[in-house]
């Protein structure tokens, strides 16, 4: 049975980004400029070019798995929207991509008896109530396979355009963010990730002004957003990058983190 506020927390998140979805609320340049990125920040942590099977939790309309389908063996997203995995497997019906698979579930519900070699919390880690997310990294570390890694990303609490948003925009501020979601601490999750067993976490930036601007800019021309990406690039590589907007934290599951056989 779920908890009462994993309940509530989903139901507002259903009913958050149906209208998401509806809408189209983000500049599809910018959109477009973001998967791309996403996908090579991702890439960057496979061994041999494959992702081998994928779990993609949250995965939303599914157009990053889609983009992932070329570099894996199978591709499982997962997400709570019914509007979403509608959109989602009628993109995948229409580009013809057979190794992808969407479900209309709750990361509470999955039966968690299959084996991983990727699993992906993209954008989720901060819509899941804090009390509950050792319990999912835990499942998520269970189900990986030796030698698979986790990877998520997601917007980081010291961001500094977080802060002078919140000054500069008051009450609208919220309009772009659904109504349980939170920003993270990086070494807060490094922290559960070691807890949930994981070894050689890492952690890095990888956005400061893209993701904001396509929201923010939702109903603008896409060219400011081009400019996004190497001012992103250059703020994430210097001493400043601690105050990004968003971060990645990779954790892999190796030989040395499994407990001992009897």
């Amino acid at each position: 049975m779920k908890p009462p506020d994993l309940k509530r927390t989903e139901s507002k998140e259903i009913e958050f980004f149906d209208k998401y979805y509806g809408n189209e609320a983000y500049n599809p340049v910018g959109w477009r400029l973001r998967l791309a990125r996403d996908v090579q920040s991702l890439r960057q942590e496979t061994r041999g070019g494959t992702l081998g099977r994928v779990l993609s939790l949250g995965c939303g309309d599914g157009q990053f798995e889609l983009l992932l389908a070329p570099y894996a063996q199978q591709v499982v997203g997962l997400d709570i929207s019914p509007q979403g995995i509608e959109v989602a497997r009628r993109q995948a019906a229409r580009q013809g991509v057979a190794n992808v698979e969407f479900r209309c579930l709750s990361f509470s519900d999955l039966k968690w008896d299959e084996q991983f070699d990727t699993i992906i919390c993209q954008a989720f880690l901060h819509h899941v109530p804090e009390g509950e997310v050792p319990k999912l990294l835990k499942q998520c570390f269970d189900h990986l396979k030796p030698g698979g890694f986790f990877y998520s990303q997601d917007p980081n609490r010291n961001g500094i355009l977080r802060k002078i948003g919140r000054v500069f925009m008051g009450a609208k501020y919220d309009h772009y963010h659904s109504p349980d979601e939170r920003e993270l601490v990086p070494r807060e999750l490094e922290t559960q990730l070691q807890s949930a067993g994981f070894g050689a976490v890492k952690l890095r930036y990888l956005d400061l002004t893209l993701i904001p601007a396509i929201f923010v800019l939702a109903k603008r021309p896409g060219w400011p957003l081009r400019l996004c990406v190497p001012l992103d690039y250059l703020w994430c590589h210097s001493p400043l990058a601690r105050w990004a907007s968003g971060f990645v934290a990779v954790a892999e599951k190796n030989a040395g983190n499994l407990p001992p056989t009897t």
